[in-house]
């Protein structure tokens, strides 16, 4: 709608754009406003005439004041912005709540404001409610809401679902207690065989709120300006090559504007020393005394609260691994098993010579096979670090066949709780990264439930391409955290998660109607919000403002709702009991995609033992009126954390399938919690059951062969029974 009333040209019988706002006080909307962002992105009198045609036939389907009228079949630029913003706030529900507590005037006071806030929306903070009922008021130049004002302010960001202070946590504790945002490959947009390396990449991902990325760092390479300068790439691939200093100064410029917990930076190391020198010199030069070195850390509580503003190094210390290696290969250390106290003997010589890069690396890791052997300990590191393949996490977690497209979670749930919770104890202690499995050369990532389940900190996402489910879970478990999540109680403290919830979390979902859905061709990227200034790099994965498409066809509009939990039981039902367990709806009820607030008036029961460990997703889904048997193609989506989510009329602020979300595009719903008894099994209870019908079923067979064998049977001896 807004690419709609954003007409920058003056064709005949056209008011200009600037005079809008003026002449819009009749709606009490300021569409200056509404446009804002949109000036000057549609322009040509085809696309004018269109929309004008697209108005009349809403203006002639709809009650509207006679002074929208079309005169003549045809409307002005003002008629034209008035009828559809009517199109896309008409709504029974809104008009009904604005009719509820407006006054005799019809327009809506301070007191009626308070008073629905308090007892629709549930919302016990006062101040806020006052400070958007100010904002929305000093807009529009009144005192009062009209409605379409009150509307457009439930159909706004400011109404969104989940709102921006939603996620608290206690960050005291150690690294080893959060999941963290982490991408690989950062410096990589696009796939991993071709794509191009740039800074930009880092800058965007940073500003997202990722706090943990990857640099590759390689020399020798045949480029006459990089010949004597380290650079980032992806090693014997074809993807371009960016400058390691490029890259150190885009992460100082942007590591701590959107968040200010720890940065990590995972250097992979394939340079020769004097080109490691250099690198070391130019996190120096760029980041200064928020990176840390090993000398640092022994004052810092090891905390995210107590890091904030800090940069840690993470890399491989290849003197300290030999050491354990010749340690342990010793006839002393055959003898009497202490390799951790011949290492400790040989560690000031170790320290002597430690470089100035590989005293940076705060975060040294460790092998694999070490750490899930609970050997850390012998490195004598303060802050050990593992990274694991995640076909080595499969083979941990007793799957027989190593991939991710196994790590879901009935294959987690068959017989290997007891790896999952080994796995937890030790990411309790240790921090572990999780990367993807090296074939993966479209970019394609891996299930990030599984790896977060096992307690892993650091699942490493590709984040530099259009989102696929992996990364819109990652989005929607650290959007608005900061970067950091804590992670389950029992995930820490040994007593193993997700536990068995006597009582399931309820949110009950109506699903109202969707306004303001691009049309076919149309793109209208919301660049506004807390992360906003991530799009202003790598601006192809944002996307770019776009008229629609000359000709539309009739289409019809579906919603997909899903509940995805990184563990315990979740089900998606439309009663609040269901008897069998599904964990996505699709709705019956299809929406007519010609107006602009298509309607599905659907309920939907979400339950979830653990919610704040429960993604939510729904989906737009659009298919041909004409072929509807045929499959639909997703136009849009919003991911959130289910425990996160307010009581009340709320928004979901729609993305694109570029991940960005679309200005003015929301689907309206209500929500309401509540609580539901967990009447359904276990995974451990159902293994039991099956056990103990296999038994039962193994002694009646075994008796049967006994009553064969005596002739019992034979004889006809049950004949009657």
């Amino acid at each position: 709608v807004v690419a709609s009333v954003s007409i920058g040209g003056n064709a005949a019988g056209v008011l200009p754009l600037h005079s809008l706002p003026a002449a819009a006080n009749r709606s009490n909307c300021s569409l200056a406003a509404v446009v804002k962002s949109a000036r000057d992105t549609v322009g040509a009198d085809a696309n004018a005439r269109q929309l004008e045609a697209r108005a009349v036939r809403l203006a002639q389907a709809t009650p509207l004041p006679e002074w929208l009228t079309p005169a003549g079949g045809s409307l002005n630029m003002l008629q034209v912005g008035e009828v559809l913003l009517s199109g896309y706030t008409a709504q029974d529900e809104i008009r009904q709540l604005f009719n509820d507590y407006a006054n005799a005037d019809g327009e809506m006071d301070l007191r009626g404001w308070l008073a629905f806030q308090a007892a629709v929306q549930e919302e016990p903070d006062v101040p806020a409610a006052r400070a958007a009922y100010a904002r929305a008021c000093g807009d529009a130049g009144s005192s009062r809401l009209s409605y379409m004002r009150f509307a457009m302010l439930l159909l706004s960001p400011e109404n969104r679902a989940v709102p921006p202070n939603a996620y608290t946590a206690d960050l005291s504790q150690p690294l080893s207690h959060y999941w963290v945002a982490t991408s690989h490959n950062s410096y990589i947009v696009g796939d991993q065989l071709t794509g191009r390396s740039t800074r930009e990449a880092y800058m965007r991902q940073l500003l997202q709120g990722c706090r943990h990325v990857e640099i590759d760092c390689w020399d020798q390479f045949q480029l006459r300006s990089c010949k004597t300068v380290p650079v980032v790439t992806h090693g014997h691939t074809l993807c371009t090559v960016e400058s390691f200093d490029a890259v150190a100064s885009a992460i100082a410029r942007t590591a701590f504007v959107t968040s200010d917990l720890p940065v990590i930076l995972s250097l992979e190391m394939h340079c020769k020393p004097e080109r490691q020198r250099a690198i070391a010199l130019a996190l120096l030069s760029n980041l200064g005394e928020r990176l840390l070195s090993c000398d640092d850390i022994e004052g810092f509580s090891l905390s995210p609260e107590a890091l904030r503003g800090k940069v840690l190094c993470k890399g491989k210390v290849k003197a300290v691994l030999a050491a354990v290696r010749e340690a342990r290969s010793s006839a002393d250390v055959a003898e009497t098993g202490e390799a951790g106290r011949t290492v400790s003997e040989r560690g000031a010589s170790v320290a002597s010579s430690e470089t100035l890069y590989v005293r940076h690396l705060t975060l040294r890791t460790v092998p694999a096979d070490d750490f899930l052997a609970e050997l850390s300990h012998e490195y004598g590191f303060a802050l050990p670090i593992t990274s694991i393949g995640e076909e080595r996490l499969g083979q941990e977690m007793g799957l027989a066949a190593p991939r991710a497209e196994a790590l879901d979670e009935g294959s987690v749930l068959r017989g290997m709780a007891g790896s999952v919770h080994a796995l937890q104890r030790k990411t309790a202690e240790q921090l572990l990264r999780v990367y993807p499995l090296g074939l993966r050369f479209a970019g394609k990532n891996l299930d990030p439930l599984v790896c977060w389940r096992v307690g892993a900190q650091h699942v490493a996402l590709n984040l530099g391409q259009h989102p696929d489910l992996a990364a819109q879970l990652h989005y929607a478990l650290f959007e608005d955290t900061g970067g950091y999540v804590r992670k389950p109680e029992e995930m820490v403290d040994g007593r193993g998660w997700p536990p068995r919830r006597e009582s399931l979390r309820r949110v009950t979902i109506e699903l109202l109607s969707l306004h303001g859905l691009p049309k076919q061709g149309e793109e209208r990227p919301s660049r506004d919000g807390a992360h906003g200034a991530s799009h202003g790099y790598v601006p192809e994965l944002t996307g770019s403002w776009r008229a629609p498409a000359a000709v539309e066809s009739s289409s019809t509009l579906r919603l997909k709702v899903s509940l995805h939990a990184i563990g315990g039981f979740c089900s998606v039902s439309t009663v609040r009991q269901p008897r069998q367990v599904e964990t996505e709806h699709v709705t019956s009820s299809a929406g007519e995609h010609g107006g602009l607030s298509p309607r599905f008036g659907e309920t939907v029961h979400l339950l979830a033992a653990e919610p704040h460990e429960t993604v939510l997703r729904v989906a737009v889904l659009e298919s041909d009126e004409e072929n509807a048997s045929v499959d639909a193609e997703e136009v849009a989506f919003d991911t959130v954390v289910l425990g996160r989510m307010r009581p009340g009329y709320r928004t979901l602020h729609l993305r694109s399938r570029r991940g960005t979300r679309i200005e003015m595009c929301h689907l309206f719903v209500h929500i309401s919690h509540g609580n539901e008894p967990h009447k359904w099994p276990s995974a451990s209870e159902l293994r039991e059951e099956v056990e103990t019908r296999r038994s039962e079923a193994a002694g009646l067979r075994k008796e049967i062969s006994q009553l064969r064998r005596g002739g019992v049977w034979r004889q006809g001896s049950f004949e009657g029974i």
